[in-house]
């Protein structure tokens, strides 16, 4: 009898998990962890010029194979980073991607440098700061199809979305260019990529950008947006007191800028100024097409790009724009902080003064707290140069510094100083 009721108690089990599950079996390594590799379609952008850095970091979505993406998506906006390799893991404090439990396949979307927010399935770009090139260097796959837990390694492949200029500058005479600035009028800094079909908006925003130049004035670089003509763009050199500019519209053979495609223009200055270009190169990030052009000097006014080394943001101008990286900001060095609060403002140059910060304002004499910004002495000849502790004469002097806009003691500050220039009165 209790033999009967066991067999029976181990049937109803039976049944009632066959009623849940239904008649479907769960296959093997169905619920699997994805295993994830990258890699980038054509030349690199990266700064170390392999496949990609240490750290860097994408977004993964995984869908059902054959829909189109969407807010159902499986798996939405998920961080996967990389110590260096083609293999990427899920980021401290994100979603492990698992196979669906059904065995169905499934395929992977994905967009490189990660956001944290995206809004609607849209990727915005701004290329207004061009200080770091890989911050700014759009990727995008959608090449990883019908993958399911039979099936766990997921190879994507990444493309550039965008452009990219690259000048060479030699001078006859001059070895180091350091101090040129180079500037791009009249191009598209701001639109909208939709993750959901790659396809780029036109440009909600135009205007002049900054290229990334090297220190020794060698090299100039610049991320842009592809544009199917280039009338009205112009390359500016600006060099000394000297400047001089070159239409970018000039060489028959580019008249536009196509995406995933690097633009090589080699520039040579003489003695009188004037540069001769060649366009030297165009590549899938294809050898092309190369000429040489001249390029008079101008009396014209140079474009005006706020927050250069030649039109530096004022203080007051440096709180409104919190968050931009690599600029330049003018103002007077009033004082420091004693301590990290903003209400420990001195002038007082006779005590324990910091040699980790100073205050700066737009003008001499400023105590009023609204008025300054903190400034964060990190590197040592940053430190050393501008301290009031070893530099009481500094006290009230001009400075322009560049560094990065952001909070420092719980105010808007100045933060990670990579260069500095005294204003003589």
């Amino acid at each position: 009898m209790k033999a009967k009721k066991l067999l029976f108690f181990c049937s109803l089990i039976c049944f009632v998990i066959a009623s849940c599950e239904g008649d479907t079996p769960i296959p093997p390594g169905a619920g699997e962890k994805v295993q994830l590799s990258a890699a980038i379609e054509g030349l690199q952008t990266r700064a170390s010029g392999s496949t990609w850095d240490k750290g860097d970091a994408i977004g993964v979505y995984m869908k059902k194979s054959g829909e189109a993406l969407g807010p159902s998506a499986i798996v939405q906006n998920t961080k996967y980073e990389t110590t260096g390799t083609s293999t990427f893991l899920p980021a401290k404090g994100a979603t492990t991607i698992t196979f669906p439990l059904d065995g169905s396949n499934v395929d992977f979307i994905g967009y490189y440098p990660y956001k944290e927010m995206i809004a609607n399935l849209t990727y915005p770009i701004d290329l207004s700061n061009q200080s770091v090139q890989s911050d700014i260097d759009l990727l995008y796959s959608d090449n990883a199809k019908a993958f399911n837990s039979g099936k766990p390694n997921v190879n994507m492949l990444f493309s550039h979305q965008l452009a990219k200029i690259t000048l060479t500058i030699e001078h006859k005479f001059i070895p180091n260019l350091n101090g040129i600035e180079v500037i791009i009028t009249n191009a598209g800094i701001n639109a909208n990529f939709n993750l959901t079909d790659g396809t780029l908006s036109a440009p909600s925003a135009t205007g002049n950008i900054a290229c990334m130049v090297a220190s020794d004035g060698a090299t100039a670089e610049a991320i842009l947006l592809p544009t199917s003509s280039l009338n009205g763009m112009e390359l500016w050199f600006l060099l000394d007191d000297e400047t001089f500019k070159y239409p970018l519209s000039s060489v028959p053979e580019i008249q536009s800028f196509d995406k995933s495609t690097r633009y090589i223009y080699n520039v040579f200055l003489d003695s009188d100024r004037i540069p001769a270009v060649t366009v030297g190169t165009i590549s899938n990030w294809i050898e092309g097409p190369s000429t040489n052009a001249t390029v008079p000097t101008t009396n014209e006014n140079p474009p005006i790009i706020p927050g250069s080394k030649r039109s530096p943001y004022t203080v007051i101008q440096a709180q409104e724009y919190q968050g931009k990286a690599g600029v330049w900001v003018e103002g007077y060095i009033v004082g420091y902080f004693s301590s990290s609060s903003m209400n420990s403002f001195s002038t007082n140059l006779s005590g324990d003064v910091s040699q980790s910060n100073l205050a700066l304002a737009d003008n001499q004499g400023e105590t009023d707290l609204a008025r300054i910004i903190p400034v964060m002495l990190g590197t040592r000849s940053a430190r050393n140069a501008l301290n009031l502790r070893d530099n009481p004469d500094n006290f009230d002097k001009k400075v322009k510094i560049r560094g990065d806009l952001g909070t420092y003691f719980s105010a808007p500050g100045l933060r990670d100083i990579n260069a500095y220039e005294f204003i003589e009165p």
